[in-house]
Parts: C-alpha cells; sequence; structure tokens
C-alpha cells in the first residue's frame, strides 16, 4: 500500500534537513529561463518551486502554461536551499531572496515597458511571492499572482502585497492538504507565525484598520477552493494537486494573458473580459463572493 504523500514529503524534508540544512546559494537564487529566450517581449511569467523544489512542481506548471497557450517568457526562481526544513524555517534568508525577485521584476519592467508580470507561487514559495510584492518600488505593480498551496499563515495580512497586483492574487486552497495540515502545523508556517495556512482554508482578512486593506481583499483577492470536480483536472484536494499540468492548463493559464506583438497592452478591464471568455475564471468569482 502506498504510504501519504505527507509522510513521504516528511521523510524526504528529514533527510534533506540532515544533509543540506546549512547549504544556501551564494546568490540568494538564479532566475532559469524555461522557454528558451523566446517571449520576452510580450510578458513574464516567475515560478516558484516549494520548499526544496524536489517535486518537480515548476516543470509541471511551465507544461501546463505552455498547454494553455502562454505566450509569455516563462522563468523558475531558483530559492531553494536544497533543504525542505531550511526553506520553510529561514524566514530571514527567505525575505532576502524575495529582494532579489523584486529587483528582478523591476529590471524587467524597466527593459520591457508596458509588458506584464505574472508571478505564480507553491506552498513556501508563496511567501517570498508575496514579499517580493512587498519590496517592489513605489509605483511598480505586477498583473496576476496565483498561489498554490500556501504555506503562510492564514492571517497573514496581504494588504501590502495586494497593493502591488493590478489584477488579483488568486489564492488556491484546499481543507484536504495533509502537508498543510500536518506536516506545515508542526513545523510552523513559512512566516513563523503559526497556526492554520492560508493553502488550507483561505486567508483571513483584517478586521480593524478602518476599512483600506478591506477593499484591497474584498477587490484583489479571488479564494479559489478545490472543489470535487477539479479531480477531473488531476487535483485531488492534495498539497501539489495544484501543480498537475492539466489543472494549471485548465484554471491557471488564461491568467497569463500577454502583450500583442506590436500593440499596447489592454487596459485591466479588457484583459478581464478576455480571461473570463477564455472560461480560465469559471465559478471564481461566485467562490470569492466578487460581483464585477
Amino acid at each position: 500500500m502506498k504510504a501519504p504523500a505527507w509522510v513521504l514529503i516528511i521523510a524526504i524534508g528529514a533527510g534533506a534537513a540532515g544533509g543540506c540544512g546549512l547549504q544556501m546559494a551564494g546568490d540568494g537564487g538564479r532566475f532559469v529561463n524555461l522557454t528558451a529566450g523566446a517571449g520576452y517581449d510580450r510578458g513574464l511569467v516567475v515560478c516558484l518551486s516549494g520548499a526544496g523544489a524536489i517535486c518537480g512542481e515548476v516543470d509541471r506548471i511551465r507544461a501546463g502554461l505552455a498547454g494553455g497557450g502562454v505566450a509569455c517568457a516563462i522563468e523558475s526562481f531558483e530559492w531553494s536551499s536544497g533543504s525542505v526544513l531550511a526553506d520553510q524555517v529561514g524566514m530571514a534568508a527567505n525575505k532576502a531572496k524575495a529582494a532579489g525577485l523584486a529587483r528582478r521584476i523591476e529590471k524587467y519592467q524597466d527593459d520591457y515597458p508596458g509588458c506584464p508580470v505574472h508571478l505564480i507561487g507553491v506552498s513556501a514559495g508563496t511567501g517570498l511571492v508575496v514579499w517580493a510584492l512587498e519590496d517592489l518600488g513605489p509605483g511598480r505593480r505586477v498583473e496576476n499572482v496565483v498561489l498554490l498551496a500556501s504555506s503562510l499563515s492564514s492571517g497573514y495580512c496581504l494588504a501590502g502585497a495586494l497593493a502591488r497586483v493590478g489584477g488579483r492574487v488568486y489564492n488556491h486552497h484546499s481543507a484536504a492538504d495533509l502537508v498543510l495540515g500536518v506536516l506545515v502545523a508542526a513545523t510552523g508556517t513559512v512566516d513563523r507565525a503559526g497556526g492554520d495556512s492560508g493553502g488550507l482554508h483561505g486567508f483571513r482578512p483584517p478586521e480593524d484598520d478602518g476599512g483600506e486593506r478591506l477593499a484591497l481583499y474584498r477587490d484583489r483577492l479571488a479564494e479559489v477552493g478545490w472543489r470535487p470536480s477539479d479531480a477531473a483536472c488531476g487535483h485531488g484536494g492534495d498539497h501539489l494537486g495544484g501543480t498537475n499540468p492539466a489543472y494549471v492548463r485548465e484554471r491557471i493559464a488564461s491568467l497569463a494573458w500577454a502583450r500583442p506583438p506590436g500593440e499596447q497592452p489592454p487596459a485591466r478591464e479588457a484583459a478581464a473580459t478576455a480571461v473570463a471568455a477564455a472560461g480560465g475564471l469559471e465559478g471564481l468569482f461566485d467562490m470569492n463572493n466578487h460581483q464585477e
């Protein structure tokens, strides 16, 4: 009988932590182009793995994006130290790497003005995505952000990140995620705050800010809960089900819109209409109780 996925990940994580606990990339991570240099003049999608980068999740995401016809350049930000445990608990090192991601986004925007930037993070990698958004310089924004199985605490304030998004942050969560429910509950969330992860039941909006942050949550955060029908796309509600190429192709790829060659980028409203027409957002706004 197969062992549950979370048991396997605990075993792998323990081994990786023992052998690589002090190993850190000297440059704080590196960017690897996954589209043979193509598509930079149309947009950029940056993908981040989970802790340890041991399950090929970025390759699966890339395959799904390609299958969905994404015309942007796709990069992997290889931030992992090689240790599941070190990646999950090394908040200071992770924030330093996130700053490197922010600088990469800014450089791309300087080199390709008007082209959209999209971010996709998995598990602990969602923490770096959020911190990179918070670290962007004044006036900088990305377009759409996808968080898959986030191990940030559900009470983490996303307002700073949401303010840096022109489209929306789509948080894909599943209460059936045993890695978040068992392993992360034991080791602690990537922001070291403890409690439930946002990838289990979603993120809790702030309660006492006078409305400004609540408006950001209402307008720019879409909570995408797992549904049994997602199993048809290979997502069984498990920790990495959201990285299944079929799920990425059907549920995520349409968010990574590209700038048409020789044209100005579409207005946000036009982009949202195009995405909805593509069928990639079916049911998402209803789940988030959002009215356009």
